[in-house]
């Protein structure tokens, strides 16, 4: 029995697959029967396999899940129809038969049962439009169905009148036209008439009646004061305080609660604004290009980076080079274990994020892309990929990732390959035997073993032992570089905490003797440093 997937969501909707095996790996790894690269896809996403008679689909712990008709499933059988979602990417399931007839004039088997017929919406509409006529008495026509609703329309409307004005809640309700009105209703006896006061009593309760209420609206200002508080205080100010002077107590307090609340939210927002979620805050747009600039964005999983991506983090980067020429990738990591992120080229794994140690803050790393997994003059897809499935709580970051493109030599012979890696490789050693004499000395070092390494990059295989030797030199010399960055960067700290920024900014003057390029993620670091501080 073959079953039939058709992705009807994704950048390759209407694809179909079509598999005849017990069991099929969907995930974005070489291994799987199915490979999708796309952002919310994991490595071993889910699987689809038989189950019984029929087949199911079973959640490989996906950092995103696997969806069944929208609703997230671990494992779940799986019928004709139904949509099975991955991340972006869904499909429709349907099972392979040989005769499997379809359209609308099927005829249903006569018991009922397994039979499959398909009805169309028009005639789903009108059976459910027929959902009032089940309450309908049995063997009622059109005109008792008619009196029926008219009766308890009316009756209805009777319930739920009301008197609509005083005189009508005053005056008796007429009893229906077909109920037998009541013989006599009873009415209150009318109240006495009030006795007459005598001429002292009148003119009290008429002194009582115009004398001003505490907290009227009316106040106790009498048309002086009113004149006098406008005289004092023209304009707004005059309105405010006739408004306090008048008002009530509720009013006042109303007043005063609601002052503060305003007052307690400016101060809120402020702390916010100066203290808090300055870092939280994501500026722009999420980087997915890259170039040889570093991104200067964090991405990964905590609190302290720009962008979580604990899943994968996806760049774009299009190639071209009119020669030969080999790329290297470059970045910073952090708070990574072993095997933890793999990083892969067009959906090839071609290195490993190595894991932490005391340096990691510091050390820059790279990766050099081979050659056959790039695509020339179109878009590649760099992955920054976590390999557990799902992600760990555990925060880890990468940042500074960076492209370089370094072109290969193609005229010089092998003999000249050679040549001229070892006269850089010398002046790399010199240089980096004498640190302390110039600033540039480690730059210096470090850069001319990366010149011999690449210089003999076009060697042809195998390799020669300089190749090798020039690689380890390299990676000491950026081990020294790293050290003296953090050293001076901490000293430019130092001296902006303590008030000196005359001497901060001097510093980081300083560091451009110690990285000239940028071609060293210190210089990038500096200029950081330089806005943060505004030196």
């Amino acid at each position: 029995m073959a079953f039939q997937l058709t992705i009807s969501e994704g950048k390759d909707a209407g694809k179909e697959f079509v598999f005849d095996q017990d069991s099929v790996l969907i995930g974005r790894t070489s291994e799987c029967d199915v490979v999708l690269y796309d952002p919310g896809v994991s490595r071993r996403h889910c699987r689809i396999f038989q189950d019984g008679e029929g087949y199911a689909v079973e959640d490989q712990k996906s950092a995103n899940g696997t969806l069944v008709n929208g609703t997230a499933v671990q494992k779940h059988a799986l019928v004709d129809g139904d949509s099975v979602t991955l991340g972006p990417v869904t499909f429709v399931f349907a099972l392979a038969q040989e005769d499997s007839p379809t359209g609308e004039d099927e005829a249903p088997a006569e018991d009922g049962a397994n039979s499959t017929r398909i009805v169309s919406i028009d005639a789903v509409r009108k059976q459910r439009n027929k959902g009032g006529s089940a309450l309908a008495p049995e063997g009622a026509d059109e005109e008792d169905l008619q009196g029926i609703r008219a009766e308890s329309t009316r009756m209805n409307m009777r319930a739920v009148r009301r008197p609509t004005n005083t005189a009508q809640r005053a005056a008796p309700q007429q009893p229906p036209p077909d109920e037998e009105a009541p013989a006599a209703l009873e009415r209150p006896a009318p109240a006495p008439p009030p006795a007459r006061r005598t001429g002292s009593q009148s003119s009290r309760a008429v002194a009582r009646s115009s004398a001003p209420r505490a907290g009227s609206s009316a106040g106790g200002l009498s048309a002086a004061d009113r004149a006098r508080i406008r005289r004092e205080t023209p304009g707004l100010m005059a309105n405010l305080r006739l408004f306090w002077a008048e008002a009530n107590s509720k009013v006042r307090a109303g007043v005063m609660a609601g002052g503060g609340v305003v007052v307690l939210g400016l101060f809120g927002l402020l702390y916010w604004l100066v203290l808090g979620g300055g870092d939280q805050v994501q500026k722009g747009e999420e980087p997915v290009r890259l170039t040889n600039q570093p991104i200067n964005d964090s991405f990964g999983l905590g609190d302290d980076v720009t962008w979580n991506r604990p899943d994968m983090k996806v760049f774009e980067w299009e190639f071209i080079a009119a020669t030969r020429a080999v790329v290297i990738l470059h970045y910073q990591a952090q708070g990574i274990s072993k095997d933890e992120i793999v990083v892969s080229v067009n959906g090839v794994d071609v290195g490993k994020v190595p894991p932490d140690t005391l340096a990691s803050q510091e050390r820059s790393l790279e990766l050099m892309i081979p050659p056959q997994q790039l695509r020339k003059g179109e878009p590649n897809r760099i992955i920054f990929d976590n390999t557990r499935n799902p992600p760990g709580e555990d925060p880890w970051r990468i940042w500074n990732v960076w492209v370089e493109r370094a072109l290969l030599p193609e005229d010089l012979s092998t003999q000249q390959l050679l040549q001229q890696a070892g006269e850089s490789f010398k002046k790399g050693r010199k240089n980096f035997e004498t640190p302390d004499i110039g600033a540039r000395n480690r730059y210096e070092a470090w850069k001319s073993f990366r010149e011999a390494w690449l210089m003999l990059e076009a060697h042809p295989d195998p390799k020669p032992d300089l190749y090798f030797e020039a690689q380890e030199r390299m990676r000491t010399a950026q081990q020294e570089l790293d050290r003296t960055c953090s050293k001076l960067l901490l000293e430019v700290e130092g001296y902006y905490n303590q008030g000196h920024y005359k001497k901060a900014a001097l510093t980081l003057d300083h560091m451009r003797d110690y990285f000239p390029e940028y071609d060293q993620p210190c210089a990038t670091r500096a200029e950081n440093k330089r806005a943060e501080y505004g030196l």
